[in-house]
């Protein structure tokens, strides 16, 4: 989670630009790796350059998704955009699998059929560029998607990843065809097809949870309670309920307070309460807080609701 504001802000200036940086560099890898596999006769190689093709797609769902979840709340959709990342990601999972399905009939089918020719050692030379390329895509996108907590940037370093490991296939196989082993580049191809799969099944799942609206209180539920607990006037706390929605977090609390106090004073407490936990929670957007007398509980029901931005 993200408690610190400059490394938040910088991290969502890294998350303006990685799609860009995504499709330029899988763009390069796809004309590299089509063309060298063309001349070279690794059908591995150009397989690869196809998956690669995919990445850029991916990337730009990436870009959609930021420009509709940028626009401002209107009457139709009150609550704003945030669920389009889940719906990207999830988009983008099923088309990795897609992907993936084809690369493993394509490996079936070499499987059966003896190659004509050996594939050149340029392959070799292109799949250590893809992989460490792809490498650290990955790592890049992997941190910038787990710091603003976008499902679309972690979906598609999942698939730069997924990437990687096709090119460590390409490279076993076309090893292994020099030194006559020539069905070990299906066999690595169809072992890298069930890592794609589940990734993307991973992947699918979460983005599904996530428009369900899953609650978050694993990560979040002791750093709130801690904060909530230190406010004066808090006597303890009889719920917390927390969602994910798009990049941000939406909590809702239920708190008691002293029986003595009046209720303006509870709604000093609950608005206190509210802007404690936007003040130390970057990921926090929205806040509710339930407030009764702690030996009145029947009387929970009031609230202190507060407009963020």
């Amino acid at each position: 989670m993200n408690t610190n504001k400059p490394i938040y802000e910088k991290c969502l200036q890294c998350s303006q630009r990685v799609a860009l940086i995504a499709i330029g560099m899988n763009l390069t890898l796809v004309i590299l790796k089509i063309v060298v596999g063309i001349t070279s006769g690794s059908k591995g190689c150009i397989a690869d350059g196809l998956h690669s093709a995919s990445n850029i797609i991916t990337a730009f769902a990436i870009m959609l998704s930021q420009k509709i979840v940028s626009k401002n709340n209107e009457e139709r959709f009150h609550f704003g955009y945030g669920k389009i990342e889940f719906l990207a990601a999830g988009f983008t999972a099923l088309f990795i699998l897609t992907i993936a399905v084809l690369i493993l009939v394509v490996s079936i089918k070499h499987l059966f059929h003896e190659p004509s020719t050996t594939p050149h050692f340029t392959a070799i030379l292109i799949s250590i560029i893809s992989i460490g390329s792809n490498e650290m895509l990955f790592r890049y996108m992997r941190c910038v998607g787990t710091r603003i907590k976008s499902q679309v940037i972690l979906a598609n370093a999942w698939a730069n990843r997924a990437d990687c490991f096709s090119s460590v296939a390409v490279l076993i196989g076309v090893i292994g065809a020099n030194l006559g082993f020539h069905h070990l580049d299906p066999i690595a191809a169809m072992c890298v097809v069930v890592i794609i799969i589940k990734v993307s099944t991973s992947i699918l799942l979460e983005s599904v949870r996530s428009l369900m609206d899953h609650s978050m209180n694993k990560l979040y539920a002791d750093q709130l309670s801690d904060l909530i607990l230190a406010i004066e006037g808090v006597a303890g706390i009889t719920e917390l309920k927390t969602r994910q929605m798009g990049q941000k977090i939406w909590a809702e609390v239920d708190i008691w307070l002293d029986q003595h106090l009046t209720i303006q004073q509870g709604e000093e407490i609950a608005s206190h309460v509210k802007q404690h936990l936007l003040a130390h929670i970057v990921d926090i957007e929205k806040v509710i807080v339930n407030f009764a007398p702690k030996e009145i509980p029947e009387c929970l029901g009031c609230q202190a609701v507060v407009d963020v931005g």
